[in-house]
């Protein structure tokens, strides 16, 4: 019996242990990342993906530092090698969560940054799927707050472009604050909450 408590024992240590060490790099990644240098963000994130081996956080966060960075990029060889790997990391994330809403909503992101970036290249092939990867994405979670303020900032954008008024998808806007402020607070370390100091900015456009 003794021997059995020992090993009980070693075997919630090593657990505890395991947790700290990937809560430990997960705060270094996202430190990282804060102080402008992605690249040494999303290498940490992969090293944790891979000794995790089942957790799709790691694999969603540095397939994110690269699509956010390429908002800030001119380079168009960059840009494309940055959003290939975020598609790649997107794959990762997706072996390990299955009709994942988060998941979805960072890939509309991803297909979102190759329109921006190019529309004349990607604007026909790629619009069409961030629309149904938003549309999926609600399904999946309805009242997820990233999918209703996002999907509600692309058909704004979209409106714009066509010249039509993008004041009509502004009460998605208001959804969203009130999604974000119903918002659990989910136990799982690290799970997405992002998104709602950008309301202020999205809602620009409703003015």
């Amino acid at each position: 019996m003794k021997i059995i408590v020992t090993i009980l024992s070693l075997f919630v240590a090593t657990t505890i242990n395991a947790q700290t060490s990937y809560e430990k790099g997960m705060t270094k990644a996202f430190e990282l990342w804060e102080n402008k240098t992605p690249d040494e963000a999303i290498n940490l994130f992969e090293r944790i993906a891979r000794a995790e081996k089942e957790n799709w956080l790691p694999f969603y966060y540095a397939a994110q530092v690269h699509v956010v960075t390429t908002f800030g990029i001119k380079d168009a060889e960059e840009i494309e090698s940055r959003l290939k790997k975020a598609q790649d990391f997107i794959n990762e994330a997706k072996t390990f969560s299955k009709n994942n809403a988060e998941i979805l909503i960072m890939e509309a992101m991803l297909n979102t940054a190759y329109v921006v970036y190019n529309p004349s290249v990607y604007g026909m092939t790629h619009s069409a799927k961030v629309e149904e990867l938003y549309q999926k994405a609600k399904v999946l979670d309805p009242e997820n707050p990233r999918a209703m303020l996002y999907h509600a900032e692309w058909k704004i954008g979209g409106a714009k472009y066509w010249g039509k008024d993008p004041k009509a998808f502004c009460s998605e806007i208001e959804k969203a604050i009130l999604y974000f402020e119903k918002e659990s607070n989910n136990d799982i370390p690290f799970y997405p909450k992002w998104g709602m100091n950008q309301i202020e900015r999205v809602q620009q456009n409703c003015k």
